[in-house]
């Protein structure tokens, strides 16, 4: 019974890794049809194949990393950047080739020796890929491919299409990069301890302990909230960022989310009614000039 319940327990894990993963050979299947059909509209639709399918590997890994994170932390949009900030920010490992196993028994003793001996059942491998090089044929390939080439003089000829057989050799360098990691039987989210805390949306926000930062700010991970905290290492607690706004009127203040207001353009405001007196207080950025005397 009990060697049922272990079998039951890795087969569910093994279930959950495999329905993260991408299916890529559809993908794959498509860009070597195009490559085989060699002309210049196939190669060049075989190339945005192959920059679609680098973009869904690296957005695919924020989607599972969603808990950890929130869109507003991703200080770039592009594939390269944002996996580059989900290793710093979430885990590590997340552009890295590992195994993960499992084994069904505790070790009877807490040493290496212990654990090496257990009988350990792998669940998946997860590829890696160098989050540089992918950014590199990212753009290369819409450099040959995805614009036409802008007319020097009116004598230049304005091209439909870019040169069939660079474009053919950077969509082959993708396309190899891509069919190594389509091998992936499992993505990780990472491990590691972790804290959380309740933003006051009620939305709970996790975080790996060893990547956090003192002082660092953390955006709460619901796309509807303005709320931000900074996180202070001593003891390990999250402060809520606001701005103290104090009415005019009344001398009542109310604490509003800093974050609400650094979003604000400067022609941009914000307004709420004073609690104390019922007064409209607006929020605004206004430009300011010094002069040193």
């Amino acid at each position: 019974m009990k060697g049922d319940i272990e079998r039951h327990k890795i087969s569910v894990l093994k279930a959950y890794a495999e329905a993260a993963l991408i299916n890529l050979e559809p993908t794959i299947s498509q860009i070597e049809k195009l490559l085989e059909e060699n002309t210049e509209a196939s190669v060049t639709y075989a190339a945005l194949e192959c920059r679609l399918a680098i973009e869904r590997i690296c957005y695919e890994r924020l989607r599972l990393a969603h808990d950890y994170i929130s869109h507003d932390d991703l200080r770039k949009w592009q594939p390269r950047d944002i996996v580059k900030t989900l290793i710093q920010e979430v885990d590590e490992h997340a552009a890295t080739t590992l195994t993960i196993s499992i084994a069904p028994e505790v070790p009877s003793e807490n040493t290496p020796e212990g654990f090496k001996a257990l009988d350990w059942k792998p669940l998946g491998t997860q590829i890696g890929f160098n989050p540089n090089k992918f950014g590199k044929l990212w753009n290369g390939l819409a450099n040959l491919a995805l614009h036409i080439e802008i007319p020097t003089s009116k004598d230049t000829t304005v091209k439909q299409y870019g040169d069939m057989q660079a474009i053919a050799s950077k969509v082959k360098q993708a396309l190899a990069e891509i069919k190594q990691i389509s091998e992936s039987t499992l993505m990780s989210t990472g491990m590691g301890e972790e804290v959380s805390f309740e933003c006051v949306c009620g939305s709970k926000n996790k975080r790996r302990l060893e990547l956090l930062k003192d002082g660092q700010t953390i955006n709460c991970t619901n796309p509807d909230c303005d709320e931000s905290y900074v996180y202070v290492q001593s003891d390990m607690s999250f402060g809520r960022r606001t701005f103290e706004i104090v009415c005019r009127a009344c001398e009542a203040s109310r604490d509003i989310p800093k974050r609400m207001v650094e979003k604000l353009r400067t022609d941009q405001h914000i307004h709420f009614d004073c609690e104390g007196c019922r007064e409209t207080i607006y929020v605004s950025w206004r430009p300011m000039q010094a002069q040193r005397t």
